[in-house]
């Protein structure tokens, strides 16, 4: 209970600081990227410009992004869109490169946000699922992770469904495995 408090008053103090006035992008704004729920690429950032429903994903240079009005100051490897929580309306997952607080190597992390009133906002902002994450896709409304161990001598496909907070682990679809085989299941 204790975890679930620090959390939300986490979030609060994000979306507080949030920037919520800036001005529209313009003709000569950064390429935009946006992510397609199904694409064949699987949500990799191919382009210059992705966009889906109502969210943008700006490249500011190799290592800043913008999430509609949300700044992140990371390298992004994925950004796909759909339904995380079951309310109906899409959400946007991002995979950023960075390290946390209880992680302080650099890794792939989740993020996922919520459009409020035209603007992202995080719902869960996570410095790890399980195992180490090397990818990620959405799909029949989980999440499906390639996952790792520390010193990537094995691999596992998870699969994950929100509950309250964040992502909930559901089960393996296919673990201790090779990472050719577990991206063979990833894209299924």
């Amino acid at each position: 209970m204790r975890r679930r408090w620090w959390a939300w008053a986490a979030l609060a103090c994000l979306a507080a600081l949030a920037p919520s006035n800036l001005p529209p992008l313009g003709e000569a704004a950064a390429p935009e990227l946006s992510a397609t729920k199904a694409s064949p690429s699987g949500g990799r950032l191919e382009g210059a410009r992705r966009l889906e429903g109502a969210f943008t994903l700006t490249r500011q240079n190799d290592s800043a992004y913008q999430l509609n009005d949300w700044a992140l100051p990371y390298p992004v490897y994925r950004f796909q869109t759909g339904d995380v929580d079951g309310d109906g309306s899409e959400d946007a997952l991002v995979g950023v490169v960075k390290s946390t607080r209880f992680h302080p190597e650099k890794g792939r992390r989740l993020f996922i946000f919520k459009q409020i009133d035209g603007h992202a906002r995080p719902m869960w902002l996570g410095s790890r699922l399980g195992g180490v994450l090397v990818d990620f896709r959405f799909a029949d409304g989980r999440i499906r992770a390639l996952e790792t161990t520390p010193d990537s001598s094995s691999y596992a496909v998870s699969e994950y469904r929100w509950r309250d907070f964040g992502p909930y682990f559901e089960r393996f679809l296919i673990k201790n495995t090779d990472k050719t085989t577990a991206i063979k299941y990833l894209n299924q």
